[in-house]
């Protein structure tokens, strides 16, 4: 990747187009190549063999004639006006004419021979179920058993090659090669295609080697893919939460605050070594991972390898001495951050994650979190947050954010619509970048809304949130960077997180993007939080163990990971804002009666058979009862005097979750007198 330096010469080259003033002279005719930003797109393979950008300047509107020349002769004349023009890949000169007559030339230097490849698995395994995790986009990642898929690119200026030909083959196997004839017409892009099964070897690492070869042998250009070859891991519930340690090949990026040196840090050498990530399956594919890399901060794990996350509770109030943000992402050693699976059974899925606020120096004020995550067999679960904190202390609680990973350009994987939020009453919102003010913020409807964040262009499904007490839509959108004149990112974009360590939040582009995973806020709801479901004031210890004034407040959402569409969303969060009327037979309603916490309905068993009417206001999606003091063993269920199948249902000994939507009123039959 070019350095700064090297972007910044290269952006010396470009033409600022301004209309001349009364008192200005007007501009000569003139001819500059506009240097490609590596942030803009095209991307991959569509970089080689791309146009030219050429800067037009000339008095007046024109028009004008640019003539293409190669070999000193004309191959081609376009009708332009003063801007930048594309121009053929292959042309090695242009010149601009006024009328007749010509008035600039420019000579166009580039390569005689350009080429690129790419390499990805012949199947799409989320990273996490090879225990591993946001791998640099410009690795390859390959799981047992798996043959790597080539796809390369060359164009050349020169001359013809007719005898060219690819090459691939894998370091620890270098006699075992795939070629295939690559012919190169002068001034014609070649693409192609190939396959090469992955050798056998115990080792984790490997490379994958792609050359372009002419026809005596010699090498005309070759790439060395950086390959993590994935682990056989042990079989797996589709449905359950267990901790491992999440793979990462590359090294942590680390910058010294005192002096803005950059070094690096084995990445198994990053925390005590007790400390593992936790990951929840979920049936439906979706994966929900804390992981070390991102100080616990949970986050949706997309199979396309970039990540969707809620946010934390973090601090808006100035800290007296606080050097940045206080926040848990600050926590990079994990020295207060802490998560534990608190439950994982065949209906419930419960992990905890507890932390401090910190600043960049690991300064903390006393204030404590704890979050808890509840998951079902369908894919949604809830996010309760609570907080410990001063009186006078504002947090912001949500903020939508999309992990990428290393080497990876945001304009190159995120979709121009983002984010949709729909309104209860069926309205919907649709987040388009770029959006610079307010002005260009979409308007429609009244919160609170459900939101669908996507994950990348290619995923198909998406992370879900919603909570019925939000008063307001995300007052903070969040616009693009530009860098050199041109817009470089979608929304803002930070290399502070995750992973990396000793940067500060930052406000423009930077080379880390190429040295660790990056960040990319979308919207936040900054000091506008939701109503809490519960709040006390009163004197209690801190987390330093100081008794002292403190309010406690808990808040919670329905979270998911859910391809479902506009009126699918709908249902689920009418059902989690608006719970069912209930009257049981053989059991009593608990105190709680309703958890939104838990997204559960709260019963005690007083027979062997239970039989629960449930009149809904709003279609029920999916119900879950807690049922305390009922019988352990499997029960049979019915809906309407329908037995219910296996696997259409699950019981824990406690929790039990129903695949059933009750569009109106309907009789729940638990027998487990059998």
């Amino acid at each position: 990747m070019p350095t700064r330096r090297t972007l910044l010469g290269l952006a010396s080259l470009a033409v600022v187009l301004t209309a001349a003033g009364p008192s200005e002279e007007a501009p000569k005719p003139a001819l500059a190549i506009r240097a490609p930003h590596p942030w803009r797109p095209p991307f991959g393979l569509d970089r080689v063999g791309r146009p030219t950008d050429v800067a037009v300047t000339a008095p007046g509107d024109g028009p004008f004639d640019l003539a293409r020349f190669r070999d000193g002769r004309e191959i081609g004349r376009d009708r332009v006006s003063p801007s930048i023009v594309p121009v053929d890949a292959s042309a090695a000169e242009v010149a601009l004419f006024d009328g007749g007559r010509e008035v600039a030339r420019l000579a166009i230097d580039r390569p005689a021979l350009e080429a690129d490849a790419t390499a990805k698995a012949d199947a799409i395994v989320n990273p996490v179920d090879l225990d591993a995790i946001l791998p640099p986009s410009d690795w390859l990642l390959l799981g047992p058993g798996r043959s790597a898929v080539v796809e390369f690119a060359a164009f050349a200026r020169d001359r013809d090659r007719p005898d060219a030909r690819v090459a691939t083959w894998f370091a620890s196997s270098p006699d075992c090669r795939t070629e295939v004839p690559t012919p190169l017409e002068r001034g014609r892009r070649a693409t192609g295609r190939l396959e090469l099964a992955a050798p056998a070897t115990p080792a984790d690492r490997d490379a994958l080697h792609v050359a372009l070869l002419g026809g005596d042998g010699s090498t005309l250009w070759e790439k060395s893919i950086p390959t993590m070859r994935g682990r056989t891991v042990a079989e797996r519930p589709a449905f359950g939460a267990y901790e491992t340690k999440l793979r990462y090949d590359a090294p942590i990026s680390v910058r010294d605050p005192a002096t803005g040196a950059f070094s690096s840090l084995d990445y198994e050498k990053g925390w005590r070594p007790e400390l593992n990530d936790v990951v929840v399956r979920l049936p439906n594919g979706g994966r929900f991972v804390f992981w070390r890399g991102s100080s616990y901060i949970p986050f949706w794990a997309g199979r396309y390898n970039t990540g969707a996350c809620y946010e934390w509770a973090e601090v808006m109030t100035r800290r007296p001495g606080a050097v940045d943000c206080v926040e848990p992402l600050m926590d990079k050693e994990l020295r207060y951050g802490r998560v534990e699976i608190v439950e994982s059974t065949a209906a419930r899925v419960h992990v905890r994650w507890t932390y401090q606020s910190t600043d960049l120096h690991y300064q903390v004020w006393g204030d404590e979190a704890v979050e808890d995550y509840y998951f079902y067999p369908d894919g949604f679960g809830t996010r309760v947050v609570n907080l410990k904190t001063t009186p006078d202390t504002e947090y912001e609680l949500c903020e939508l954010i999309v992990l990428t990973p290393q080497s990876t350009f945001p304009l190159d994987v995120l979709p121009e619509n983002l984010v949709d939020a729909i309104a209860l009453d069926g309205t919907k919102r649709e987040y388009r970048s770029p959006i610079r003010t307010e002005a260009e913020k979409p308007q429609a409807g009244e919160p609170p809304a459900v939101y669908r964040l996507r994950l990348n262009r290619r995923e198909e499904m998406a992370a879900v949130c919603f909570n019925p007490g939000d008063r307001a839509f995300p007052p903070v959108v969040f616009g693009p960077f530009e860098d050199q004149g041109v817009q470089v990112t979608p929304w803002y974009w930070g290399s502070h997180w995750p992973l990396a360590r000793g940067n500060a939040t930052g406000s423009k582009i930077d080379e880390r993007v190429s040295a660790s995973p990056c960040h990319n806020s979308v919207m936040s709801w900054a000091g506008s939080r939701p109503e809490p479901i519960a709040e006390s004031r009163r004197v209690i210890l801190d987390a330093d163990g100081k008794a002292r004034e403190m309010v406690v407040r808990r808040w919670a959402w329905l979270i998911g990971m859910s391809d479902a569409d506009d009126a699918g969303l709908l249902r689920r969060a009418r059902s989690y804002a608006r719970p069912a009327s209930l009257t049981p037979k053989g059991a009593r309603v608990g105190f709680e009666g309703w958890s939104a916490e838990r997204r559960a309905y709260v019963l005690e068993a007083e027979a062997p058979t239970i039989e629960i009417a449930v009149n809904p206001e709003a279609p029920c999606v999916n119900p879950v009862f807690e049922i305390a003091g009922a019988p352990k063993s499997s029960p049979r269920v019915a809906i309407d005097g329908r037995e219910r199948p296996a696997g259409s249902f699950a019981w824990d000994g406690r929790t039990l979750w129903l695949d059933a939507t009750l569009d109106r009123a309907a009789t729940i039959r638990v027998d487990f007198s059998r």
